[in-house]
Order: C-alpha cells, then sequence, then structure tokens
C-alpha cells in the first residue's frame, strides 16, 4: 500500500524535496511535532527502516525505533534521536540510492539507444531490451570490426563516438539570442554536480563528458557536435589567460587526441562529466598541467551583469 501523507504535511510535499532544506539544521527527537519529522519518516522509509502506513509530523515510538536501527547498523551513537550526525548519514544513503537509480536508468536507456541503432545499421536483430546482452555484444563486435575500431563487444568511449557520429541527436530550435549572464549560466552547470558519468550518457540524469557540454548549451539553444574532438573543431579559440566562464576547455592524455571536455567557470575552475569520479564534479584547471589543449567559446554570456552584482554587495 501507498503510503499516505497527513494533510498538515501534504502541502509540503507537493512542492517536493527542496522544501526540506533545512532537515538537519535542528535535532528532531521523540515526543517532538515538526513538518521535518515527516520527511526524516519518507527518508527511512526509503533505506527500509521506517515501515507505516503514512509519514506525519510526530516523532513516535516507530521513528524514533527507526532511528536507532540506523544508528546501530552504521556505527553512530545509538540514542534514537536524529541530530546533525544522524541525519547526514540518513541524506547521504538516501543520495546513494538515488544516483544509483539514476545511473541505472541512464544506462537502460544508452542500452536502447545502442541496440536501435544496430538495428538500424542491419547488425542488430533482436528485441529492444534495453540490456547489453550476449546478442547485443556480438553485433557491437560486428560494428567495431565494421569500423576498424578495437573490436571488444563493449559500448566503450570510441564506439559510443562512432555511432553518435551516425546517428546524431536531434536538436530543438535555437533560444532567443539574449545575453544570460555567466552566474546565471554557471548556476545552471552547478545543478548536475555529482550526476553519474555513464558511457554516452546526456540525458540530464546522466552524462559523459561531451555529454554534459552538449547538454548544457542545447539548453541556450546551441548546437554542439557530440564528441569532444569534434567539439574542439569549431567554436572561437580561447587563449587561457582570456578563459570567460562558459568557455569549453579541452584536454589530451597523450598530447595529440582530445578525449576530454570541460566548461570553465571562472577562478580557474572548471566543471565536468568524469570518468575517473565517476560523476559530474568541478576541478581545478592548474593540476592538469600539459593535459590542457586549449579553450572554445561557444557562447557570449553577459559578464557585466555580473560584475555589476559583484559590486553592490
Amino acid at each position: 500500500m501507498k503510503k499516505l501523507v497527513l494533510a498538515t504535511a501534504l502541502f509540503v510535499f507537493c512542492l517536493g524535496t527542496n522544501s526540506y532544506a533545512d532537515l538537519g539544521d535542528m535535532t528532531l527527537k521523540p515526543g517532538m511535532t515538526h513538518k521535518d519529522i515527516a520527511e526524516l519518516q519518507q527518508k527511512l522509509d526509503i533505506l527500509g527502516y521506517f515501515d507505516y502506513y503514512e509519514y506525519t509530523n510526530y516523532y513516535g515510538d516507530k521513528t524514533e525505533a527507526a532511528v536507532r536501527k540506523f544508528q546501530e547498523e552504521y556505527g553512530l551513537k545509538v540514542d534514537g534521536i536524529a541530530g546533525k550526525q544522524t541525519i547526514s548519514y540518513i541524506k547521504a544513503k538516501v543520495k546513494q540510492i538515488q544516483l544509483a537509480k539514476e545511473k541505472e536508468e541512464a544506462e537502460k536507456q544508452l542500452a536502447a539507444s545502442i541496440q536501435q541503432n544496430l538495428k538500424s545499421l542491419g547488425l542488430y536483430t533482436g528485441d529492444i531490451t534495453s540490456v547489453i546482452d550476449e546478442a547485443t555484444k556480438e553485433a557491437i563486435k560486428a560494428f567495431q570490426e565494421k569500423e576498424g575500431l578495437d573490436v571488444t563487444g563493449e559500448a566503450d568511449d570510441n564506439t559510443i563516438a562512432r555511432l553518435n557520429e551516425l546517428f546524431p541527436k536531434p536538436v530543438e530550435e535555437e533560444k532567443s539570442t539574449s545575453l544570460v549572464s555567466s552566474r546565471a549560466f554557471v548556476d545552471f552547470t552547478r545543478k548536475y554536480l555529482g550526476k553519474p558519468y555513464v558511457y554516452g550518457a546526456s540525458t540530464g540524469k546522466a552524462f559523459d563528458c561531451s555529454g554534459f557540454t552538449t547538454y548544457v548549451m542545447k539548453n541556450y539553444g546551441i548546437k554542439l557536435e557530440r564528441t569532444a574532438s569534434q567539439q574542439f573543431k569549431k567554436g572561437t579559440p580561447v587563449a587561457k589567460e582570456d578563459l570567460k566562464p562558459g568557455d569549453l576547455v579541452f584536454f589530451s592524455a597523450n598530447g595529440k587526441t582530445i578525449g576530454h571536455v570541460g566548461i570553465y567557470i571562472g577562478d580557474h575552475k572548471f566543471i565536468h562529466a568524469s570518468s575517473s569520479k565517476k560523476q559530474v564534479v568541478i576541478s581545478d584547471l592548474r593540476t592538469y598541467g600539459d593535459k590542457y589543449q586549449g579553450a572554445r567559446r561557444y557562447i557570449e554570456l553577459n559578464y557585466e551583469e555580473e560584475l555589476e552584482g559583484e559590486k553592490k554587495k
């Protein structure tokens, strides 16, 4: 049975999880009544600790028991009180589950896309199952052999990049050309911090490096080629000392082939979907040394607006 939410908490839930931004700012104890308790119960339920037919604003015996069980299993002080540390652990575990689900969904979408593309090439004859099974791997091998790629049967970066070149995704019509503030642009990119890295993904739920840049720029009406090397070939070249937020920065592991791309956000930092970190992260450009190969500008932002905002602070 789906859990119900009491009327006193219903409005808050309709606003989404952002309405609970203050969860963890105060200690929740047995006997208390507070709107955050309903969210605490919801998160404990996601983790399998809270078993009741509804979420309430009251911290009763069932909530205390659920908190105690969680604390015991994760080596925390077992007192049945949801303090800052306990809530922080609960949030982190829920986030892990959410990211795992998003990654699983992105991988299914990618698998379905691969199967559909290989079917279009006459290399795959099975059903679209959203699973890279043995039949799909054999079709991938046939594709890799045909395209002169390493024959592994795995949907690796080069294979996905080649499929994306053959089957580019349609791009929406360009949006208004009015300049967006660089601050708003950077804030938009930061929304995706922590999203999982998945080969070939550009869904908003998961990305590879060029999938992330493509997705972000598409939101501002900019059509990019799908691979990092293709994106490097176009755009306006920008000297390192002239970098501005929104510029794409490119890297190479061997000093020859462009293999990675990110988005510069200012102060020597760039945001990117990192294959090594397995998620979207912010890194310091200075730590990449001679791996840095250059930058390209695809979008003009309103940098003056940001400077004016800084002056008013």
